[in-house]
């Protein structure tokens, strides 16, 4: 779905006060505007068109040619960390248009667009040394949310709009045409703690076991890595895209109009970590043949044994230990209390979701023109 939230709602609000504007306004003939340049200024909003859903809680069905079940896998991470979303979030936009009338009906057009968008936060997922988890589970990881940053857009585009009907007050008009998006964006703090922190640990890829026959586990060697911080890539990008709207005369040589856009980029936003897309290797949701290339796969956390991504809580005495337990000391007397932050970042099992957005987006605009 393309235009969802934010734009959704606001191209609801402009194109009925777009028509409400037309309701109110008196009739008056369109402007002849063959061979002479027009000028115009519109906001509104914009709204990319592609989103990463959490890849928590999946599940692996694995089954013979009779389709009897072999084997499962279940992802460690519960049904909670699945309302996660990593996205560029929708936003207000401004353009400024330069037109130049070749004919009456055909339109040659440059326009140079500005708008900051907030980027969804990365879902990180722990389940920390010294968790107790309960007897009726396997595992009990908690999820915690980092925002990334912030992306600045500059959409240049040339486009070539064809206008129905000319010299009516009411005008119509289609359009097509390519561009070019220059690209900026600004780290937020916290992601860039949690790049710094990663670049400070070390760890290994654990392997989950099968859910099949027995409990499934999170397995690993012992033999510990460096680990690498994340990678945001926000390069500039083409685009083409497909304008359509209507122009509405109310006045000599002014017009109000309502824009639509729809643009397809040839690049994406990337955020990635230690090298790849994700942290951990996630479960796909999937039923396929026993024999299939996803049996032999290997799937599970990032141990991480030194350092740690996260201040998740702290080590604290349990019930049972003995007075004045030092939990430096002796934490097998003491279990992990996620919320009880000390300050300092915490070892553990850890997932971390990135991956690819799409620049594609809808923009909904309203605005005025002027011909000279």
């Amino acid at each position: 779905m393309v235009a969802r939230g934010w734009v959704g709602k606001t191209g609801f609000v402009l194109v009925l006060s777009f028509v409400v504007g037309l309701a109110a306004m008196p009739l008056t003939r369109a402007e002849d505007v063959e061979k002479k340049w027009r000028l115009g200024l519109a906001l509104g909003g914009w709204n990319a068109n592609e989103t990463i859903e959490s890849d928590a809680a999946n599940v692996l069905q694995l089954v013979d040619e009779d389709f009897i079940t072999t084997d499962l896998f279940f992802d460690p991470r519960d049904d909670s960390a699945v309302f996660g979303r990593l996205d560029i979030n929708a936003g207000a936009v401004g353009t400024f248009f330069a037109q130049y009338a070749v004919t009456k009906m055909f339109i040659v057009e440059a326009s140079v667009g500005y708008g900051k968008y907030d980027v969804g936060d990365v879902e990180v997922s722990a389940q920390f040394s010294g968790t107790v988890v309960p007897a009726t589970q396997s595992f009990l990881f908690s999820t915690f949310r980092v925002p990334v940053g912030e992306l600045e857009r500059v959409p240049l585009q040339f486009s070539a709009i064809a206008r129905f009907r000319p010299r009516s007050s009411f005008n119509p008009y289609i359009g097509a045409g390519l561009g070019y998006t220059f690209i900026g964006f600004s780290v937020d703090p916290a992601f860039n703690e949690l790049s710094l922190n990663m670049d400070a640990s070390a760890g290994e890829q654990a392997r989950l076991t099968s859910s099949f026959q027995s409990n499934p586990g999170l397995v690993s060697s012992g033999i510990p890595n460096p680990l690498t911080g994340a990678t945001v890539d926000a390069d500039d990008t083409f685009e083409w895209h497909l304008a359509g709207g209507a122009e509405f005369s109310f006045k000599r040589k002014w017009v109000m109009f309502l824009d639509l856009r729809l643009s397809f980029a040839s690049r994406d936003l990337f955020i990635g970590f230690n090298g790849s897309d994700n942290f951990g290797i996630p479960v796909p949701q999937l039923q396929d043949f026993e024999d299939s290339e996803f049996a032999t796969m290997t799937y599970g956390a990032i141990q991480v044994v030194n350092g740690g991504l996260l201040d998740g809580g702290s080590l604290q005495p349990r019930g049972t230990a003995p007075p004045n337990t030092d939990c430096d000391v002796d934490p097998g007397d003491c279990e992990f209390i996620v919320g009880e932050f000390d300050g300092e970042t915490d070892t553990g099992a850890y997932y971390a979701q990135g991956g690819s957005v799409s620049y594609d987006g809808l923009s909904v605009q309203i605005g005025v023109r002027y011909t000279f």
